[in-house]
Formats: structure tokens, sequence, C-alpha cells
């Protein structure tokens, strides 16, 4: 008697099944580049967030070496609403307005017609504060706007149009002392993780990135 064995031969992939595999590996290949650019976009927002940290401490600071003005109240007049001063980059005609009419002239005088850069070279009043002019120092006042002007163009040059309001008042704590407020506004340019930040996105449209920072002062 003779076993006649069939031997199967082996078979390769189905169709079916190759177009499976690729389209498992597309949507692997599409998570990995969303991840990607979800770790790009994160490295620039935290980039921007330590620069405006660093520019408004640096901010700060000029406040502190210059306490004649900015921790006397009534160096600037000593209104009831306090003083405040805006930072627009955006406004090239007047970036930086203050309410005190003095401290406005010396920031005027600071300005060059031109897109609002600081005139460190001219005659106006805060040019002693780098030059040292003639035989007049630099007055507070002069050097509060030398050192906002220049504050505003490194803020630009390093962050773009983010805008700062800066709110200085005699309530304290402490009691009759003067604290200031920076506040920095800006908005931020990020990936959407998911369908709920694309969701925002649409409703409320920029105003779903526009981030804030604040930094309370006492000179």
């Amino acid at each position: 008697m003779t076993r006649v064995t069939h031997i199967r031969g082996s078979r390769g992939f189905s169709m079916v099944e190759v177009l499976v595999a690729l389209i498992i590996i597309a949507i692997g290949l599409l998570g990995i580049a969303k991840m990607q650019a979800l770790l790009l976009a994160d490295t620039g927002v935290a980039r921007v967030r330590a620069l405006i940290a660093l520019e408004t401490s640096s901010l700060a600071a000029s406040m502190h070496a210059n306490r004649a003005y900015w921790s006397t109240a009534s160096s600037w007049n000593d209104v009831p609403s306090g003083l405040t001063i805006a930072i627009n980059p955006a406004n090239t005609s007047s970036p930086v307005t203050a309410s005190d009419a003095t401290l406005q002239s010396a920031i005027t005088a600071a300005l060059a017609n031109e897109g609002g850069s600081p005139s460190i070279s001219g005659s106006g009043a805060p040019a002693s504060c780098e030059t040292g002019g003639a035989s007049v120092p630099c007055t507070p006042v002069n050097m509060a706007a030398y050192q906002l002007t220049q504050w505003e163009q490194a803020m630009h040059n390093v962050v773009g149009n983010a805008s700062t309001n800066v709110s200085c008042n005699t309530s304290g704590p402490p009691v009759n002392a003067v604290t200031c407020t920076i506040t920095v506004q800006w908005y931020e340019n990020t990936v959407n993780a998911n369908t709920t930040e694309g969701t925002a996105e649409q409703t409320y449209g920029n105003a779903f990135y526009q981030q804030q920072y604040q930094l309370v002062v006492n000179p």
C-alpha cells in the first residue's frame, strides 16, 4: 500500500493584510509627526515665556535702580489714579505713553520720529542718561523715560508686539508704599493637541491664545 503525502506550498501575504499593515504604519507615522509638532511648539512657547519673564525682571531692576523716581509718588504728581504707563510697540508713533505729563514729555524727547526708536544720540533729554550730556546729569524722570524707551525696544526685539501696562499707586502693602504692577500680554502660536482646543480656537479666535504675565514690584 502506497501512501501519498500532499505537501502544501507556503503562501505569501494577501493584499488585504498588506493594506492593513500600511494603514497601521501610516497612523503611527502621523502620530509621531503630531508629537514632534507639539514638542516644537511647546519649545517655542517656553522660549517666549522665559524671555518675557527675563525682560519684565529687567524692568523691575531698573525701577529699583531709579528709586528717586519710582518709589516717590510726589515725583509723578501722586494723582488719585496713580501712575500708568502703556507700552505698545505696534503703535509706532507713540509706543510709550504715561499719565505723568512730566514723564511723558521726557519720553517724547527720548523717542525719535521714525518708528519710535530711542533717540540716544540726539539732544533729547534722556540722551544725557547714556552720554552724560554737557554739565547736566540725568534727572530721575529723564532716567525713567530713558529706561522705558530702551526697554520697549528691547522687548520688541525679543518677543515682538507684546503689550505692557505699568500701574503704580500708594495703596501698599506696606502702607503708603509705592507698588507697581507690570502686566505683559501677548499671543501665542500653538498646535492644537486635541479637538477641544481646535473647537475653542474656532469659537474664541486669537483670544484663546492670549497670554498674560504679571509681576508686582515695590521699587
